[in-house]
């Protein structure tokens, strides 16, 4: 008999061993502890589920060691009988921890969720832009700054003009306080008759003003 004739016999005799298989562990977050004892035994651990912006601190082995914080996806391949778990007070939901006997030799986590955490979708929307514009239009400017756009979180880029008709300069800043240069150093950009300031990665506010009464900008966000 050769080893393929085997391999269904060996795969019934391993399933019904725990040798390697991985135990989980929940622990509520919402209830705070300070180096609580688990009496567990293995050589790898790993944080599979916690809700975002939450962790745990673990202390291997000792209450004497340095403990190390954990987020999700991330663990440790270190041999121990005992781990020391902190939980933070002010936090909520349920983490969910694993850990192996004999792993990782025998057992590997496979964990594809950084795809999904990292937002592929999102990123990609992102570089292919919006099929439909957020907002815009013509803005009035003169000696006192006003809002040329306002923030607006779901901005993939904007484009502001200056008309081709001004006969002043425009100048950009982050809020009210914007001056032209004459008057501070409260500007990021300055548009003369016909010039344009385009950005794709900014998503606040920018105000502008003028040298001049009645200069136009156009303004356009997607």
């Amino acid at each position: 008999m050769n080893k393929q004739d085997t391999f269904p016999s060996d795969i019934r005799t391993v399933s019904r061993r725990d040798a390697g298989m991985l135990k989980k562990i929940v622990i509520n977050l919402a209830i705070a502890a300070t180096d609580l004892e688990y009496g567990i035994a293995g050589n790898m651990f790993y944080v599979f589920d916690a809700p975002s912006g939450t962790y745990i601190d673990i202390k291997v082995n000792e209450t004497r060691e340095n403990p190390i914080s954990f987020v999700e996806q991330t663990g440790l391949r270190t041999p121990f009988d005992k781990l020391y778990i902190t939980t933070p007070a002010g936090q909520a939901g349920n983490l969910t921890l694993v850990y192996g006997t004999e792993a990782p030799d025998l057992v590997d986590v496979i964990d594809n969720r950084s795809a999904l955490t990292a937002n592929v979708d999102a990123i990609r929307d992102e570089l292919r832009g919006d099929t439909a514009p957020e907002g815009g239009g013509e803005v009035t400017v003169g000696a006192a700054a006003v809002q040329a756009l306002a923030a607006n979180a779901d901005r993939k880029g904007c484009i502001i003009q200056a008309d081709f008709s001004n006969t002043g300069l425009v100048y950009l800043w982050f809020d009210n306080t914007a001056t032209t240069a004459a008057g501070g150093n409260k500007w990021f950009g300055v548009l003369a008759a016909g010039m344009a300031f385009t950005v794709d990665d900014y998503r606040g506010d920018i105000y502008a003003i003028a040298t001049a009464a009645n200069q136009l900008i156009g303004t356009g966000e997607w």
